[in-house]
C-alpha cells in the first residue's frame, strides 16, 4: 500500500498534527496543497484528504485540488478538525461530493476536535483549546490503520 496524505492547516495547525499522525502510522507521505499540486498523486493507492472546517466545509484549496488536479488515486478518505466535530457528516458534504464526482470511492469518514477560535468565539478563548490532544491522535492514527485495510480489502 501506497499512501498519501494531504492536508490544509491554516489557524492552529490542529488539522497537520492529525495529518502527521496518520502518516506515521500508516507510513504516508504527507503533504500540504501546495506541495500536492506539484506531484502525480496516481502514485499512491489511497488518499487522505483533510482542513480544519472554514464557515462550515473544508478549506477551498482542497476543494479545489479535488476538482482540477489531474491524477488521483481511486480511493480516498476524509478528514477533518473543527470545533463542533459532531457535525462533520454537514462539514464534509462539499467535499465528500466533489470527491464523489471524480469517481472516486471514499473508504471512510472522520472529525476530531481542535481549538477554533474563528469570529467571536476568539473574545472567549475559542472552543476545544487543547485539542487536538493525545487522545484524538491515537484515535486519528486508528482510523488512518482502518483505511488502509478496508484499501487493501475493497475493489475499486
Amino acid at each position: 500500500m501506497n499512501p498519501a496524505i494531504i492536508h490544509v492547516s491554516v489557524h492552529h495547525h490542529n488539522t497537520r498534527a492529525v495529518a502527521q499522525a496518520m502518516g506515521d502510522a500508516i507510513g504516508a507521505v504527507v503533504m500540504t496543497v501546495e506541495e500536492a499540486r506539484r506531484h502525480d498523486l496516481s502514485d499512491y493507492d489511497l488518499i487522505g484528504l483533510g482542513s480544519g472546517i472554514f464557515f462550515s466545509s473544508h478549506h477551498r484549496s482542497l476543494q479545489h485540488l479535488v476538482r482540477d488536479h489531474t491524477s488521483l488515486p481511486e480511493k480516498a478518505f476524509l478528514f477533518s478538525t473543527a470545533g463542533l466535530p459532531w457535525l462533520y457528516r454537514v462539514w464534509h458534504r462539499t467535499l465528500r461530493d466533489a470527491v464523489s464526482r471524480r469517481g472516486i470511492k471514499i473508504l471512510g469518514e472522520a472529525c476530531y476536535p481542535g481549538w477554533d477560535t474563528v469570529g467571536p468565539l476568539r473574545w472567549f478563548g475559542g472552543i476545544q483549546r487543547g485539542h487536538p490532544n493525545a487522545h484524538d491522535l491515537e484515535r486519528s492514527r486508528q482510523f488512518a490503520m482502518e483505511m488502509v485495510k478496508r484499501a487493501e480489502n475493497s475493489e475499486v
